[in-house]
């Protein structure tokens, strides 16, 4: 079974190459978002089983989006990507309910690691990663 995701970013390019790194490594995209409050919405439609989530979005914030998520949907699990690389600020996001977090720029290598981190049985099909 794939992994159901849906991608979270104001920048439609960086939720384009995300959603192609995701897929690729057998995840099926069921929807994006350009900032917190669709991710929400898009959450309680889609019923993903990852929200791959930026931190620093217009209207809702990732942070926000994420307590909101996890409230109304504990076992959606939420990597978080971001330029932000502040430990409080990242400590801050786990609390939210962060399963994991990813620094940009980010590689390839760095989007499946951190979703195997979550998703153990995630493995990227393409190039032999199990």
């Amino acid at each position: 079974m794939k992994l159901r995701f849906i991608v979270v970013d104001d920048a439609a390019f960086l939720r384009e190459i995300i959603k192609n790194i995701i897929s690729s490594a057998q995840g099926h995209c069921v929807g994006e978002a350009a900032n917190g409050q669709e991710a929400i919405e898009l959450t309680k439609r889609t019923l993903p089983d990852l929200v791959f989530l930026d931190m620093v979005m217009p209207d809702v914030n990732g942070i926000e989006a994420a307590k909101i998520i996890k409230e109304v949907h504990p076992q959606v699990k939420i990597i978080g990507c971001s330029t932000v690389d502040h430990d409080a600020l990242i400590q801050k996001a786990f609390e939210a309910g962060f399963d994991g977090y990813v620094i940009k720029p980010f590689t390839q290598e760095e989007i499946i690691e951190s979703i195997a981190k979550v998703f153990p049985h995630f493995k990227e099909s393409e190039h032999g990663r199990t």
